[in-house]
């Protein structure tokens, strides 16, 4: 009768296997968290760094060929100055009217540039870049597109 019992029950050694194999599982998920949450953020700020640089292709893609110069851009409010930042590249806060989407207020020191290109007769390059600082360093995003004079 007594060798009955014992087999319809756990042991004492059973249950703490059981309960360490929890433990370790829980640790294992729990030493996890704070790594997800880092590449959670970062893929948070790359995403908004990507939307505003397609948002301000978009726009300036928008505006037709004839208008892609340094003057009707800067008319339009799609770059600061007409001063270049680099050779045929002009700097954008902005992506558009509201204060929603700028560059700087989003990113932690961010800056955005616009780079347009005589590529071949009739058209254009845009490519539009935009650069953050995080502890790892500056990061960037770059999207481009061709505009062609049809």
């Amino acid at each position: 009768m007594k060798s009955r019992r014992r087999r319809l029950g756990y042991s004492l050694i059973e249950i703490l296997f059981a309960v360490f194999l929890l433990a370790a599982g829980a640790s294992v998920v729990v030493a996890s968290l704070p790594a997800a949450s880092t590449a959670r953020a970062r893929a948070q700020i790359n995403n908004i760094a990507t939307g505003l640089a397609q948002k301000q292709l978009e726009a300036i893609r928008g505006t037709g060929y004839a208008n892609l110069t340094p003057s009707r851009l800067l008319a339009a409010g799609l770059i600061d100055s007409t001063t270049t930042v680099a050779a045929n590249t002009y700097a954008f806060t902005l992506s558009d009217a509201s204060n929603n989407d700028s560059v700087s207020s989003n990113l932690n020191a961010g800056v955005g540039t616009v780079k347009i290109e005589q590529v071949d007769l009739d058209l254009r390059r845009v490519t539009v870049t935009v650069q953050w600082n995080e502890r790892r360093g500056t990061q960037t995003v770059t999207v481009g597109t061709l505009v062609a004079n049809l």
